[in-house]
């Protein structure tokens, strides 16, 4: 701001009922006479507002969900080629987190366009894309057949992925049932139950780690990240880290013993609400479906599968959260009738799905 003049003032306006345009007298330093400013009717009625960061950014509203909450599918061909329908599908995957694809071509291609759709591949040391199935002498869970329980990705990196794909190829095996589970949704219910519990959460900083002959990564940070809202000065979730295959020992934390009990006792809490089967989405992936989530915000696991009885080949990338965010705030801007704080409510009664933590 301190590069406006303070004797700017408008040369000409142009109103068509929803965007008013402005050219400047006494323009910024830098702009020439074609310079527009161009303010939408929303932006008008709410000047102090930043309608696309506070609808589709860290504090846009959230729809919380249980295993009750239909997921809704979007074809690959809206989704790739609808720019009204993506950004349907952007809306309801900054809502709740999760998004489905299907009828996706028999291509292991398909997932690096599924998530460019969205914003550039974010490259680890896995790849700009990689795939998920079993392999001889597995460094990781991931890659066997066995349960893999409920946890985040890349929690031992400075910034986690914000956004997963995983792209079904295969899965003919019995078994191998995708689990996901909104960590907001526990999170919510957790401050409700017990306060003391969720402040504890927020409190303690898991540390988390990969090491191994090429590479070694750690990192901690707090269960539940939260921030202050401006407005209402109450504590909000940001995002949820948790991340158990991963977790490193609690080194050199210097802590009165009742503290560590108190949040030893708090994260067991949230543990055993992520096993209760109301948390709890299933399904089983089929070839040519995708699934999108918010990776700190919905957890995911799987059953275990048997490998005598099929294939099961899964295709993953990952998208930044930045990249997403922009997609989110883009898209609403293309299409605000889309994302107008209206969401579609819930089947049921249970209007605890819908809020902020």
């Amino acid at each position: 701001m301190s590069d406006i003049p303070t004797d700017i003032k408008p040369r000409s306006t142009e109103w068509d009922g929803s965007v008013l345009k402005v050219k400047w007298e006494n323009d910024i330093p830098g702009f020439d006479e074609s310079h527009t400013s161009t303010y939408t009717l929303n932006q008008l009625r709410n000047p102090s507002a930043n309608y696309s960061y506070h609808s589709t950014g860290r504090k846009r509203k959230r729809l919380l969900w249980h295993n009750w909450f239909q997921h809704r599918f979007v074809s690959y061909e809206e989704y790739m080629h609808d720019d009204e329908a993506f950004s349907s599908a952007m809306r309801n995957l900054a809502r709740t987190g999760l998004l489905f694809v299907k009828d996706i071509p028999d291509s292991r291609a398909e997932v690096e366009k599924l998530a460019t759709r969205m914003g550039p591949l974010r490259n680890t040391f896995y790849g700009s894309t990689w795939d998920v199935r079993t392999v001889p002498e597995a460094k990781n869970v991931a890659y066997t057949s066995q349960f893999l329980g409920f946890h985040m990705d890349l929690m031992y990196m400075n910034e986690p992925p914000g956004y997963q794909l995983l792209h079904c190829l295969q899965n003919s095996c019995d078994g191998g049932e995708s689990l996901f589970a909104d960590s907001f949704a526990v999170a919510r219910q957790l401050s409700i139950d017990d306060p003391e519990a969720f402040k504890a959460l927020c409190n303690l900083r898991l540390s988390y780690e990969y090491n191994h002959e090429n590479d070694i990564y750690t990192n901690d940070w707090p269960v539940f990240q939260t921030y202050v809202d401006e407005y209402t000065q109450q504590q909000r979730l940001m995002h949820a880290n948790y991340s158990p295959p991963f977790q490193a020992p609690m080194h050199g934390q210097r802590r009165p013993f009742n503290r560590t009990m108190s949040e030893m006792r708090a994260l067991d809490k949230f543990a055993k609400m992520l096993e209760d089967e109301k948390y709890i989405y299933e399904l089983k992936l089929n070839p040519g479906e995708c699934v999108i989530f918010e990776n700190r915000r919905v957890l995911h696991a799987r059953r275990q599968f048997n490998t005598a009885t099929g294939q099961r080949w899964l295709a993953g990338a990952y998208v930044d959260e930045d990249a997403v965010l922009s997609k989110f705030a883009t898209s609403a801007r293309k299409y605000p009738h889309l994302w107008r704080d209206s969401p579609s409510k819930p089947s049921r009664k249970e209007a605890e799905g819908e809020g902020q933590v």
